[in-house]
């Protein structure tokens, strides 16, 4: 791996492991040497912000890896100033908010995020909640802007929020149940042993004592524990499914009604307690397991899904109040503050303004409108201004309501099949099994014939389906939250077995999200003279449009010289939407922008009218000093992983509400065919396309709203946009980072698990046919019963973590 040797020896270090330096996570195949040893750009501005603010201390608490910072977009932080106005402070200037969190993934999060309230003056209490991704703090509004704090936490890829999360009942129940469990069979094992180190009917009382002690810990686990599986076996049955449930389900009630016969037939020793309240407990542990990792993920981000997080500021008699979207109605005034959206159309007032339309209709550029033109609903403020309109519409008839009320197939549509024909297979083959030894027995005696059935579901136990798949599970969530990747339904990683097609947004998606010069435009920007390239650099750095901001990132990079120009000759900076920037400095005058706003006459200056020109006018003739063209900044990785994702057999498509002819310029440097590539798509007609190439087999991976449909019409959806957390709440999964290998690790991790699950099933099967077989000529005792079923537990759960640890996991470190 190349390094540059005038790095610190430290990032020499890290860049020798292929780590970021960072989050430890891996720097990947199409890591760039010149973005130094980090794996993205949020790590890259989060490692230098630590070390500015000698917050050091943060890599000693963190793990060896955990996922890459987010890069977010700067919030508005309207939602505060409406929830400021629910709950104002009190007279002393005091405020106390419950707030949601984001980001949060250790101790060291927290810690960092600590450090930074304690440097805060205002700051009174903070308590952070990073399992349930909640903050309760207390803030001196008389002493400080709460925005500024939660600004400065931003920069380091953490988010706040009103607090929407509601409490984890799924899995918190699931605890409780597994406590009650786990507790009832360590006692009734501990009675069990006693009968197998010589307790016996001569002993006296304490033998049927202890006896009936077992029989009542064991009815409260199969009514506490029990429960979660028969509810999960009916529900199959109504629906006509041999859902997992139904052999646990089976074997719990019959192994507690023949212990319960063997216990009043011929004593506790004939009672197979210990080994039901143990498998009870394993059971919930795997289940509980499940549900843990998968809200874990849930609570990373912001709970945000509709409309109802979305506040716009509406003036009414000359007062600005912060109100929710869903109360605007046609005729309102409301100002859109930067990075605000535009929840409606509206007409703009007074003076002109850009804004982006990336989210709702998946353009790239930015849109330039007058006043009196309608700006559509959707629309980031995307300058430094903020600007006025009078909605058009009601919120209801919106078209952004429309887009939020998409939503995604619910776990509760999707029929898993792979799972569905295991347990089919597996409930048949120990109910035959279980059949045939009741049918051996039952003619010679069937008290033995009783005894025999259930001992064949006591021995054939589902470990390696109901333990060992849920800590497999749990493993590969826990790789995949380390690399990046937060997958927030349970039934992706058997709907990622069926995908076949990938489907691209490309806006956000696959590219930054910014503009790259090219070759041309750097030499003619280093070919300036001094004293221009450093008016350039001044007026790029006043102006948030994405080709100033790519000229500027260039030139701050470079030596620029003085520009000599003083503080008050920079506010006269004048920018024109839709045409470009001028300064007037005297008798000199420097314009940046297209052919029509910098020349008069272009064609007598340059023969070609595409690209930003940089001209200066200094006696009534404009003399030109660069012309720029730009191209889109792909993610490093984007042509590799899609040429990686092809040669894996899948087929890559990308769909875009971009131009054709940018789309066709993107196809071409990502090598897809011509095909495979369609542009100027609206939100629906890119939904129907998705139908077209068939939903039952496709994956897409989108970051705006205009994606909200395909995501609908999809087996599953994956996003990259952790900043506006709609579209996670509507998706399989979201991930963090730079690149789009997300998508190829989520995939491998699906295939990963199936392979080590089948290779469960095998050794299950083998375990099962020895332990069948001894019951059926009736030498499992509860003895021999509470034996064999801990060893299978343990020898399948032991091989399982062993292949999933996480030196083994190949697909996340590349």
């Amino acid at each position: 791996m190349e390094i540059d040797l005038k790095w610190p020896d430290e990032w020499q270090d890290a860049a020798r492991r292929g780590a970021c330096l960072h989050c430890g996570n891996s720097l990947g195949n199409f890591w760039n040497t010149a973005d130094g040893p980090f794996c993205c750009r949020g790590c890259k501005a989060v490692y230098e912000m630590i070390h500015q603010e000698n917050l050091d201390r943060y890599y000693d608490l963190k793990p060896d890896t955990h996922a890459p910072a987010a890069t977010l977009r700067p919030d508005s932080f309207g939602w505060l100033d409406r929830l400021l106005e629910e709950n104002p402070p009190a007279a002393d200037g005091v405020v106390h908010l419950e707030l949601d969190i984001q980001g949060v993934h250790c101790a060291a999060c927290v810690w960092l995020i600590g450090e930074l309230f304690r440097r805060c003056e205002a700051g009174i209490s903070l308590r952070i909640n990073p399992t349930v991704g909640k903050v309760d703090l207390s803030w001196n509004t008389t002493r400080g802007e709460l925005k500024e704090f939660l600004a400065e936490i931003e920069k380091f890829g953490y988010r706040l929020g009103p607090s929407r999360k509601g409490p984890r009942k799924q899995s918190r129940a699931l605890l409780m149940r597994m406590a009650i469990s786990i507790s009832m069979a360590m006692n009734v094992m501990m009675f069990s042993l006693s009968y197998y180190f010589g307790l016996d009917a001569e002993t006296g009382a304490l033998y049927r004592f202890f006896g009936w002690l077992s029989l009542a810990l064991a009815t409260i686990s199969l009514i506490a524990g029990g429960g979660v599986f028969f509810k999960g076996a009916l529900a199959g049955l109504r629906q006509r499914v041999a859902h997992l449930d139904l052999p646990i389900s089976l074997g719990m009630v019959l192994a507690y009604s023949g212990s319960v016969y063997g216990f009043l037939t011929g004593g506790p020793e004939h009672a197979y307690f210990d080994s039901l309240t143990i498998f009870i407990a394993l059971m919930l542990v795997g289940r509980w397991a499940q549900e843990h990792i998968l809200e874990r993920n849930r609570n990373a981000l912001l709970d945000s899904s509709g409309a109802e997080n979305l506040t716009v500021k509406r003036l009414v008699d000359g007062v600005l109040s912060a109100v929710p979207a869903t109360d605007i109605v046609q005729n309102d005034e409301l100002w859109i503050a930067p990075g605000d959206l535009l929840p409606v159309q509206g007409i703009l007032m007074r003076q002109s303004t850009q804004v982006a339309l990336d989210w709702i209709t998946g353009e790239s550029d930015q849109v330039g409108f007058q006043p009196g033109e309608t700006i559509p609903a959707g629309a980031f403020n995307a300058t430094t201004q903020g600007f006025s309109v009078t909605a058009c519409e009601d919120f209801e008839d919106s078209r952004l309501q429309d887009l939020l009320r998409s939503s995604t197939l619910s776990d509760d549509d999707f029929k898993p099949r792979w799972w569905h024909n295991i347990s089919t297979w597996y409930v048949t083959l120990v109910l035959l099994a279980a059949g045939l030894g009741f049918g051996l027995w039952v003619g010679k005696d069937p008290t033995v014939a009783l005894k025999v059935t259930i001992s064949i579901l006591v021995v054939t136990c589902p470990c390696a389906i109901g333990l060992a798949t849920p800590l497999a599970e749990e493993l590969v969530h826990h790789a995949l939250r380390r690399s990046g990747v937060f997958l927030r339904k349970p039934s992706y990683l058997e709907k990622a077995l069926d995908v076949r097609q990938i489907l691209l947004d490309k806006t956000g998606t696959l590219t930054m999200g910014a503009l790259r010069l090219d070759a041309e435009s750097r030499q003619a920007l280093d070919a300036l003279d001094p004293r221009d390239r450093a008016v350039l650099h001044h007026m790029t750095g006043r102006s948030n449009h994405p080709v100033s901001r790519a000229m500027w990132a260039y030139l701050e990079g470079q030596a620029r010289g003085e520009a000599d120009l003083s503080p008050q000759a920079m506010e006269d900076l004048k920018e024109i939407p839709g045409q470009g920037l001028e300064l007037a400095v005297g008798d000199e005058k420097w314009r940046l922008g297209n052919s029509e706003f910098a020349f008069s006459e272009p064609e007598a200056h340059f023969s070609s009218k595409e690209g930003t020109f940089f001209v200066r006018n200094q006696t009534d003739s404009w003399d030109l000093l660069a012309r720029v063209t730009t191209s889109e900044d792909f993610k490093v990785d984007a042509a590799g992983e899609v040429k990686t994702l092809r040669d894996m057999g899948f087929k890559v498509f990308l769909l875009s509400g971009d131009a054709q002819a940018k789309v066709d310029v993107a196809a071409a440097a990502l090598g897809l065919p011509a095909d495979h590539s369609l542009g100027d798509l609206s939100p629906e007609a890119k939904a129907r396309r998705v139908k077209e190439l068939d939903q039952r087999d496709t994956l897409m991976v989108g970051d705006g709203l205009n994606d909200s449909p395909s995501f609908e019409a999809a087996l599953c959806a994956a996003t990259p946009a952790v900043d506006r957390p709609v579209l996670p709440g509507k998706a399989d999964f979201y991930f963090l980072g730079d690149g789009i290998g997300a998508i190829r690790r989520s995939l491998q991790a699906a295939r990963h698990l199936r392979k080590v699950v089948r290779d469960n099933l095998a050794l299950a099967i083998l375990y099962n046919v020895g332990a069948v077989a001894l019951c059926l000529t009736g030498h499992v005792t509860p003895v021999v019963a509470a034996i064999l079923m801990p060893i299978s537990s343990v020898s399948v759960v032991s091989l399982t973590a062993l292949r999933l640890s996480a030196g083994r996991l190949s697909w996340t470190s590349s």
